[in-house]
């Protein structure tokens, strides 16, 4: 798309859930494998543990506890939240939409405008995007931008190539705000990606028969059925070290954003993983020391990764001052996309565990 430069909206606050339920990758990867095959893992995503939702905890739960507290935190009427948009791969139903779940359990009024997404690990930028719309065209004041997953509950515990996959779910608030500058978006969506990161069976187009329980090995022994998340690794890195790398140059070019000058203080990228964010920022050509990453702490929480690392990497640099940052979100769609914005001084963020 081309580039849309929308005003008078401003974050407000973040707020993290993530399960208690802190697991070894070790522990799950050598019930199956040799420690050597988890070791090799383990240095290439730069990870040992992942946050795992129970197993009767549910996207929405996450998110009425994440929400719960950041209208706490900031102090928001809930009288006067007339937008609730879910991005998640992992509703609590095919139908109906959770985000009506949610707007219910959280006591939001009847007016407000609840709305579901079906992305993954551009689902924040895209979030973002979309209420920055409604907030700019004059629909709504006051969203809750709620986006993340409890996508261990699709993983094969006999597939190490998804083995650092971890469950959170933010909740930002993004309000009318006149003046504040503007928040910039270019999105895109190649769809013939698809297969690359996919659950095969369970939907209208592959019902659940007999077969979808079948496990079946790869050539790197990794073992998974039609019903488990699915990721072809080599074509999802070649995806992000080249097309996601090559239409983030353009996003900075466009924008004449010089970060050598100091014009932007981070590039915060979808926490994939350790070598593949590296080898991204290298293609790039971004400083790596503007490149924050926390997936050793918190494995790749999908969508929900860029709030989880403002959250996490960012909290005490926004209690001095106002932060310019790019997001850069890329995966499942394929869908990729990238923001920039000014997280201003004095923001809240807060992580909780559930």
């Amino acid at each position: 798309m081309a580039i849309a430069r929308l005003k008078n909206s401003k974050i407000a606050g973040i707020c993290c859930a993530l399960p208690d339920n802190r697991l070894s990758v070790y522990d799950i990867g050598t019930q199956y494998f040799d420690r050597s095959d988890i070791e090799k893992v383990v240095k290439s995503v730069g990870l040992e543990y992942i946050y795992k939702a129970k197993p009767n905890q549910t996207t929405s739960d996450l998110a009425l506890d994440a929400c719960n507290n950041l209208i706490d935190g900031i102090g928001w009427d809930r009288n006067e939240i007339d937008g609730l948009i879910l991005v998640t791969q992992t509703p609590d139903y095919i139908l109906p939409s959770t985000a009506n779940i949610l707007q219910d359990k959280l006591k939001l009024p009847k007016g407000c405008v609840a709305l579901q997404v079906n992305l993954g690990c551009s689902g924040y930028v895209y979030g973002l995007w979309l209420a920055s719309e409604l907030i700019g065209n004059a629909t709504c004041k006051k969203i809750l931008v709620v986006v993340g997953d409890t996508l261990t509950k699709t993983i094969s515990e006999r597939d190490k190539s998804a083995i650092m996959i971890s469950d959170c779910v933010s909740a930002t608030a993004v309000e009318h705000a006149e003046g504040c500058g503007e928040a910039i978006y270019s999105l895109y969506s190649d769809g013939s990606g698809a297969e690359s990161l996919i659950i095969r069976d369970g939907g209208f187009r592959n019902p659940v028969n007999e077969s979808s329980y079948i496990y079946v090995k790869d050539k790197d022994g990794n073992a998974r059925t039609n019903l488990h998340f699915f990721m072809d690794g080599m074509v999802v890195f070649l995806f992000a070290i080249n097309e996601v790398s090559k239409t983030l140059n353009k996003f900075l070019g466009d924008l004449n954003i010089e970060i050598n000058k100091g014009e932007l203080d981070y590039i915060l990228l979808h926490q994939a993983n350790k070598y593949l964010m590296t080898v991204l920022a290298r293609n790039a050509k971004i400083p790596i020391d503007k490149v924050p990453m926390n997936i050793e702490k918190f494995g790749n929480t999908s969508g929900a990764s860029i709030p989880l690392l403002i959250c996490d990497a960012l909290r005490n640099d926004l209690k001095k001052k106002d932060l310019n940052v790019v997001m850069a979100g890329f995966g499942v769609g394929l869908s990729w996309g990238f923001a920039k914005l000014l997280l201003h001084q004095g923001t809240y963020t807060d992580i909780i565990f559930d």
